[in-house]
């Protein structure tokens, strides 16, 4: 797999964690500022940009 499609491959596995997980913050009342540090380690646990 070439390097592009490997980092878009990981891009989207980022992407899909944060998606559940933002579905059960924003069901479960969890505050803004937990959330948006939540989001911001997944992707840094994957070493991608979550910039769109």
């Amino acid at each position: 797999m070439d390097k592009i499609n490997s980092y878009n491959y990981i891009l989207s596995q980022a992407r899909g964690l944060a998606s559940q997980l933002g579905m059960f913050a924003e069901e479960n009342d969890i505050p803004k500022d937990l959330w948006d540090s939540l989001e911001k380690t997944i992707y840094d646990f994957y070493e991608v940009s979550s910039d769109r």
